[in-house]
């Protein structure tokens, strides 16, 4: 089957059963297209509910993610869809573009699904096997219990488990996940408190005035298996300790 481009908005038709497809989970042909311009791009919390009901061959920015030249709101809203995609087992094709002093993002982003190339400005190409995620899967992912979040940070710098069971901690977390303002997020001083935790732990990334929540929501297990398999993974499967 010859595989076809499609935008947000022929995605949300799709999964809205116009169009002339129903959203039943069947593997689709069809890439969606995504720009890296503010207004071009969906909610990430959209994109992951859309993707679930209406699965495509792959996402595609069209455009080099360049975080040297764009605003802070875009450069959280890339970084969340990027997040999004990998935790239904989208596959992302992506491209980076960095200044000098920018490289020490590397490290904070690299368990997101690698990018097809990484360029710095001045200087050139990098290695996309300095990505620590284009050779070890899982690095840093979290999963939803009851009235808690369970996260796993295998970075080798981190290297822990994390209850997160904080109410406000919780509350930060998923604010952040969509990504946002630091002003926004840090309201009053429990908020602000538990905003710089995260970014201490390295779950929460901050960029100028914006920030978002780094960890993959991991919907299923193994999604290994689905990012593999180039398929969507099956959303709500939970495991032995009550996660999701």
């Amino acid at each position: 089957m010859t595989s076809t481009m499609m935008d947000v908005d022929g995605l949300r038709a799709r999964a809205s059963g116009e169009g002339g497809a129903s959203p039943d989970g069947r593997p689709a042909a069809a890439t969606l297209i995504l720009g890296t311009g503010g207004a071009e791009l969906p909610a990430a919390t959209e994109l992951a509910a859309l993707l679930l009901r209406v699965p495509v061959s792959g996402v595609r920015l069209t455009e080099p993610a360049d975080f040297s030249a764009l605003p802070g709101h875009v450069i959280v809203r890339i970084i969340a869809l990027i997040r999004e995609c990998s935790s239904v087992g989208a596959r992302v094709t992506w491209s980076l573009t960095l200044d000098p002093e920018q490289l020490d993002l590397l490290p904070r982003l690299d368990h997101l699904p690698a990018p097809n190339r990484i360029t710095v400005r001045e200087e050139g190409p990098l290695p996309v096997g300095r990505w620590r995620s284009s050779r070890q899967f899982g690095l840093l992912y979290f999963r939803k219990g009851p009235a808690f979040l369970s996260v796993v940070d295998q970075r080798p710098e981190s290297g822990s488990r994390i209850v997160v069971d904080d109410p406000v901690l919780m509350n930060v977390f998923r604010r952040g996940l969509e990504g946002c303002t630091w002003a926004e997020l840090t309201q009053d001083p429990r908020c602000a408190t538990a905003a710089q935790d995260l970014v201490g732990r390295g779950l929460l990334l901050r960029i100028g005035e914006h920030c978002v929540t780094l960890p993959v929501h991991m919907r299923s297990w193994p999604l290994g298996v689905a990012l593999l398999g180039g398929t969507l993974a099956s959303a709500g499967k939970r495991s032995d300790d009550g996660t999701e």
